[in-house]
């Protein structure tokens, strides 16, 4: 009876591993079922079968961070945002690697995991930032274009600033700059084409107890939950522009915003038509600019105060004499 116990109580931690958990980095699923953090709905992509996410894993040991995801791709881009909640992005349209028509809404993603077509070398694992910077990591892709895949990475913790948390999105997207046909966790705001404000990720508890060391005796299903966060996004704090009426300058545009995002003012007639950017995509929460007016001829203006995080828009007139 005791042999019987002990060899199933042994079956059930080759089905069922706890962390520490050191994954094989070479092309096999070795993940287990209670290491299948986020498992999508069949059938689900705006894409057809051929761009569809599957199931995406996650586990550990003390020093490594393992990720592994099963999807099918053709000719499109996987990327995996991870957010440790040390500060990230908010927009991938502006990064300088795999940027895309994708905003972020209550996580702010500071790592991605990319590859092209199936091909890992064209991508890889950066830090998100104004600058994106490569991670030293360990990774294989096993499969091609139109087939069912498998990618495993392998990230050192120390590597990742030893997070306690970590939230994840997963996204099937085109080229540059384009937008995404499929996501894990489902959000609604990916449908097809358009840009898509991301507020649903799915958060794994790492280190619960704070002590800087990953938790051990954990199956990371039972420390996963899915978090939808409202969607915001940087707003107007206050705005002025001093003097408003002026012959001469310079005239100084203040502008405040309640967090950091891409400042765009744009000048334009007082019938409307476009005259130039003052300010253009300045990433600030906080500017005081001299703007010289000498150019500028007599007459009523309109300054327009937009970020790309938002699609909402403040006006302010100035008049030149």
């Amino acid at each position: 009876m005791r042999k019987f116990l002990v060899l199933s109580s042994l079956f059930t931690l080759l089905l069922y591993p706890e962390t520490f958990h050191s994954i094989q980095i070479d092309g096999e699923n070795d993940f287990s079922p209670d290491e299948a953090v986020v498992i999508d709905d069949a059938n689900d992509s705006y894409w057809s079968s051929q761009n569809e996410l599957d199931t995406l894993f996650l586990t550990w040991n003390a020093e490594t961070l393992f990720i592994g995801c099963s999807y099918t791709l053709n000719n499109n881009a996987l990327l995996i945002f991870l957010d440790t909640e040390t500060g990230g992005i908010d927009n991938a349209n502006g990064l300088d690697w795999y940027p895309r028509d994708v905003r972020f809404s209550g996580a702010k993603p500071d790592f991605l995991v990319a590859l092209w077509n199936c091909d890992l070398s064209l991508g890889g694992v950066r830090k998100l930032g104004e600058n994106t910077s490569p991670v030293s990591y360990r990774g294989i892709n096993s499969g091609g274009p139109g087939e069912k895949n498998f990618l495993e990475v392998a990230i050192p913790f120390e590597l990742l600033g030893n997070p306690q948390k970590i939230s994840l999105t997963a996204l099937i997207c085109g080229g540059d700059y384009a937008g995404a046909g499929d996501v894990m966790p489902d959000d609604p705001s990916v449908r097809g084409s358009g840009n898509a404000i991301i507020n649903i990720f799915r958060e794994i508890t790492i280190d619960g107890d704070g002590d800087g060391v990953p938790d051990s005796l954990i199956a990371p299903v039972d420390v996963s939950k899915t978090e939808e966060y409202k969607v915001s996004f940087p707003e107007f704090k206050s705005v002025s522009i001093r003097p408003d009426i002026a012959r001469t300058g310079p005239v100084t545009i203040h502008v405040e915003l309640t967090d950091t995002a891409t400042l765009t003012v744009a000048l334009f007639t007082e019938e409307g038509r476009f005259l130039k950017n003052v300010i253009e995509g300045v990433r600030t929460d906080f500017i005081e600019y001299s703007w010289d007016i000498h150019d500028l001829d007599k007459g009523i203006y309109i300054l327009k105060f937009y970020t790309s995080e938002n699609r909402g828009m403040l006006k302010k007139a100035f008049v030149r004499y």
